[in-house]
């Protein structure tokens, strides 16, 4: 049977695949937004414990992309 893949369902995969990139932007906006919860004085333990958590997660992920960010630019810079 011939392949019914379409221009519009190889468009929805890269567009699936785009959206599971990790976007450092958007990471540090968050980061910023939980700096601030937990600098205020009304919130919670419980939520001061889950918002660092969560902010830790995001550190170590974003510091994972800058490293994989500063490789590429290694081997680039290598081959010149």
């Amino acid at each position: 049977m011939p392949d019914k893949t379409t221009k519009t369902d190889s468009k929805k995969k890269n567009s699936a695949g785009k959206q599971n990139e990790f976007d450092i932007e958007k990471a540090l906006a968050r980061l910023e937004e939980i700096n601030s919860e937990l600098t205020k004085s009304g919130t919670s333990l419980k939520d001061s414990m889950a918002l660092y958590k969560e902010g830790v997660e995001l550190a170590e992920k974003c510091k994972e992309n800058l490293e994989g960010v500063e490789k590429e630019i290694q081997i680039l810079s290598a081959d010149e």
